[in-house]
């Protein structure tokens, strides 16, 4: 049986770690459904630096080190390295949509959202919303 699959934002991922975060609920609610009908996770290897630098930043080692262990080892969490071609595909995208305030990871994750042909992504940035065949998911605000 093929899985589900969607893309997984940093944003996403702080909103589930932290309580006080105003999309919090709305994550939480997501990942439970998401997991429930046997969707998996695509985690590219950016997304996971960016949520452990952002982590240890605001909430401390410890949290980013237990978040971190949960994500390289849940299987829910498909690990998908940007790589060499990856990178080249990125750097294109940042410099082609140099109008957008999109961030190198943003880019990545559409890079990857094409690559892999996953065409949504689990993400609170309205970024996404702006991104030619993506689909961000919960859904626009």
């Amino acid at each position: 049986m093929r899985h589900r699959r969607v893309l997984v934002d940093t944003g996403a991922i702080y909103a589930f770690v932290t309580r006080t975060d105003p999309h919090h609920e709305a994550a939480k609610s997501f990942i439970r459904t998401w997991l429930e009908g046997r969707g998996v996770f695509v985690l590219p290897d950016v997304v996971f630096a960016e949520t452990m630098t952002l982590l240890k930043a605001r909430l401390g080692t410890g949290i980013a080190l237990r978040v971190g262990q949960e994500l390289r080892r849940n299987p829910a969490y498909s690990w998908t390295p940007l790589g060499e071609e990856g990178e080249r595909h990125t750097w294109a995208l940042f410099q082609r949509f140099d109008d957008k305030d999109w961030s190198y990871t943003d880019c990545a994750i559409l890079a990857l959202s094409q690559r892999e042909k996953v065409p949504r992504v689990f993400a609170f940035d309205h970024h996404f919303d702006q991104m030619p065949d993506i689909e961000r998911l919960p859904g626009g605000e």
